[in-house]
């Protein structure tokens, strides 16, 4: 895309001052939703569990280890009588007890534990897509209702100056009136005319008003946050093969799709994995205690002890599980690849619909350019007579809705270009970079 091209829709006649409200351009629009969009926000909390989960730590390399302890008491007594004649009483005699321990394991070697490191891993770059996925479905209906309040914005200023022409009409009707070259019924046309252009403004008012709250809800502003948007629109100079060349390489449903076939790769390397032996070794640290009365033959001892191993397990034969679990995820590889041509088949035709929309979109709006130009020039020569008392006050109300209807038309055909433009981006994969 080396040349860029921009159509400024001029309307002459409806042409009004810019209000004194905030512009909020389309990049701006874009940084406030990437920034403070509720969707896009929970998207990077999904990141920062996915990186926690992708270290040393969350499968199993570090050492684990445990420590106890433990007392106890315990109260009795005793009556002893010998045969000498002599009697050995003990009461409430108390015996204490306790013990310490520390044990460690660590496992030396176990491949499944590289291979999930490196799945998880994995799993993280497709949570980043993931969010790039979700920024881009954001995007698009930033977009849509960005330029719907900028049709409605452009519409309301042509209804505005369709009520001053109107109101003119009124006072010129009344002169006639007054000065017996005209009707009362036409000041009633007239009079009505004003009504509906006044209904026609408030009504659309109002959807602006509640196209901006939309918007700024996909922005995660205050929902009654005021702007003015730009209403000037600039049209890529894209081509069909560029874009079926992005879409290949920088679509994101493809890029999901083929970063789960790479995770799900990983599964084959896993069932291996657990073919091969695992290494680990323990220790232990030990300390008891325990303490007797005075009548005992021993009334105090305590023992301490280190204890350190290795201990090695290896799967030989599981029953043929991992022969059946390894068929199951090579089905599961081809079902994905059967998928994956499936998409590109559906994404190509979609890219080419669009493609052919967007050619149709600027034909249209070339030729709505055409007609407001006719229509224009139709409704000055129409004022003219009209002034001129040449016209009737009928013709004068056909010319200036001929007007309005091509500026309103013209003004959807700019804006539906666009959408259908940056649907087209979004396909290619490009969205972003743009």
């Amino acid at each position: 895309m080396t040349r860029k091209y921009l159509i400024v829709c001029v309307i002459l006649l409806f042409g009004k001052a810019v209000s004194s409200q905030e512009l909020l351009t389309p990049d701006e629009a874009i940084s406030q939703t990437i920034e403070n969009n509720f969707g896009i926000k929970i998207a990077k909390k999904d990141i920062e569990v996915a990186t926690n989960n992708a270290t040393r730590t969350a499968v199993g390399f570090g050492p684990v280890v445990n420590a106890s302890a433990g007392t106890s008491v315990n109260l009795g007594g005793s009556n002893q009588k010998f045969s000498n004649g002599n009697e050995n009483t003990v009461t409430t005699a108390a015996s204490y007890s306790g013990n310490a321990a520390v044990s460690g394991t660590y496992t030396i070697y176990d491949q499944t534990r590289n291979v999930s490191l490196e799945q998880l891993r994995e799993v993280l770059n497709l949570t980043n897509l993931q969010l790039r996925f979700t920024i881009e479905s954001n995007i698009l209906q930033l977009m849509s209702r960005y330029y719907e309040v900028a049709r409605l914005a452009s519409t309301l200023q042509v209804l505005d100056e369709t009520m001053a022409v109107s109101n003119r009409r009124v006072e010129r009707v009344s002169y006639q009136y007054e000065y017996g070259q005209g009707l009362r019924l036409d000041i009633l046309n007239a009079e009505v005319d004003v009504q509906r252009d006044s209904i026609n403004y408030y009504n659309t008012k109002q959807l602006l008003t509640n196209a901006k709250r939309d918007l700024n809800v996909i922005m995660g502003l205050p929902i009654d946050a005021d702007f003015a948007v730009d209403t000037s629109v600039i049209y890529q100079a894209l081509t069909l093969q560029g874009l079926r060349e992005n879409l290949l390489d920088d679509n994101i449903e493809l890029q999901l799709l083929d970063k789960n076939v790479h995770i799900n790769q990983y599964d084959l390397q896993l069932i291996e994995a657990e073919k091969k032996p695992t290494l680990g070794a323990t220790g232990t640290l030990n300390y008891s205690q325990q303490k007797n009365p005075s009548t005992a033959f021993i009334t105090s001892s305590n023992s301490r002890g280190v204890n350190v191993g290795l201990n090695l397990s290896w799967n030989l034969f599981d029953g043929g599980i991992r022969r059946i679990r390894k068929q199951n995820t090579e089905i599961q590889l081809q079902t994905l690849q059967l998928q994956r041509s499936q998409l590109v088949q559906e994404l190509e035709r979609d890219l080419t619909n669009a493609w052919e929309s967007y050619q149709n979109a600027l034909f249209i709006l070339h030729s709505e350019e055409i007609n407001l130009s006719t229509s224009q020039l139709n409704f000055e020569r129409t004022e003219e007579q009209f002034n001129l008392g040449q016209a009737s006050s009928i013709e004068f109300r056909q010319a200036q809705l001929n007007l309005l209807n091509a500026a309103t038309n013209l003004n959807n055909a700019k804006y539906d270009a666009k959408l259908i433009e940056i649907n087209l981006l979004q396909l290619a994969g490009t969205l972003l970079a743009e």
